[in-house]
């Protein structure tokens, strides 16, 4: 056997210099989030944050290697029901969610803006750029948010327009007389002037409350009636076309916004804004594929007239001039805002029926 040669010296030297030199592996530092919403998994919104939002966050952040979030969701009433979202995100329960805007008009009412304007757009995705748009215009309706210790990252919609689903025909204007139509409480005004009562309900209650008469109808969008199978008890779409809604914003707890790195701030906003437009896509899609479904299911879809549309809309009481009178009692510039957002849908060539600003 022959003898092991020791190494040179020179050569234990230029080891040492590549073993130094050689760089070291980083382990990216773990954030844990908390992510609050009071609806399922199966909502359009929460499934497009599960399957685009977490993700491509993920995906960013893994670019880098810095950072890396340790998602902890809690859908579905886990933590909050509807209206105790915002609240697990002003106390510090939660870190992101997802508000549903129109159980908070009091608070945030900008995000009623689409629903004081009816029969103008059924485009959510511009709906919900626009919004943001008049965020970026306006930074008092971005500071709204602090007062409730969180931060605002985007508007989206998962409403591309609401129609009226019933229970029995309708063939003229006065065929809802006495008929008691459910909403969310904003669109109930939209039953104004046609007789029919309206009565606040939640989109949980409504299979039920048809099937069991406590309901003749509802102000519904596309999605939601074959989502849940309304069409089983309410087989009868009234194609009024009220027009779409932004009724969703991505919020993070404040506290939790300030001790977030940069990085991570930079990425949540940008993913944000891809988040309103995935679910913008997601939503025309899939009310295009509701209609279709309605049908085959038994539907029956009535159509209105421009003129009974032009009607219908002449018979409503001056929604945005109430909007803005709310607006401008918390400070905010609320005729020049309605101002913008009619002359956005305007210059988009969008099909309104009433030009709420102009009255």
């Amino acid at each position: 056997m022959k003898p092991l040669r020791s190494r040179s010296p020179i050569a234990v030297v230029m080891a040492m210099a590549l073993t130094l030199a050689a760089p070291v592996a980083r382990s990216a530092e773990t954030i844990r989030m908390i992510a609050v919403d009071s609806y399922s998994a199966s909502s359009l919104w929460v499934k497009v944050f599960i399957d685009y939002f977490i993700p491509e966050v993920d995906r960013r952040l893994a670019a880098t290697g810095n950072y890396e979030i340790d998602w902890n969701p809690a859908f579905g009433g886990t933590i909050a029901k509807s209206r105790g979202v915002l609240d697990s995100l002003q106390y510090d329960i939660a870190d992101i969610g997802i508000i549903t805007t129109p159980t908070h008009t009091d608070k945030v009412p900008l995000y009623n803006l689409p629903m004081a304007t009816p029969l103008v757009s059924n485009d959510v995705g511009l709906i919900a750029r626009t919004m943001n748009d008049l965020h970026d215009k306006y930074p008092a309706l971005r500071k709204a948010w602090s007062d409730y210790r969180v931060v605002y990252l985007t508007t989206a919609g998962a409403i591309d327009t609401y129609n009226l689903l019933l229970t029995r025909p309708y063939a003229k204007p006065g065929d809802l007389q006495g008929r008691k139509i459910g909403g969310v409480g904003s669109n109930l005004r939209y039953l104004e002037g046609s007789g029919a009562a309206g009565v606040t309900s939640g989109l949980s209650d409504w299979y039920n409350s048809l099937a069991t008469g406590l309901l003749d109808g509802i102000l519904v969008w596309n999605e939601a009636v074959v989502g849940y199978k309304l069409y089983e008890v309410a087989p009868y779409l009234l194609d009024v076309q009220f027009g779409g809604a932004t009724t969703k914003a991505i919020v993070v707890n404040e506290r939790t916004w300030n001790r977030l790195p940069q990085e991570v701030r930079t990425v949540l906003q940008e993913v944000a804004i891809g988040y309103r437009d995935q679910l913008a896509r997601e939503t025309d899609r899939i009310a295009s594929v509701a209609k279709k479904t309605f049908k085959e299911k038994g539907g029956k879809t009535i159509p209105l007239s421009v003129e009974e549309r032009a009607g219908w809309a002449a018979g409503l009481p001056d929604l945005a001039e109430e909007w803005v009178a709310q607006m401008e009692r918390r400070g905010l510039p609320g005729r020049q805002i309605l101002g913008d957002y009619m002359q956005a849908m305007r210059d988009a060539g969008q099909p309104v029926v009433r030009h709420w600003d102009r009255e």
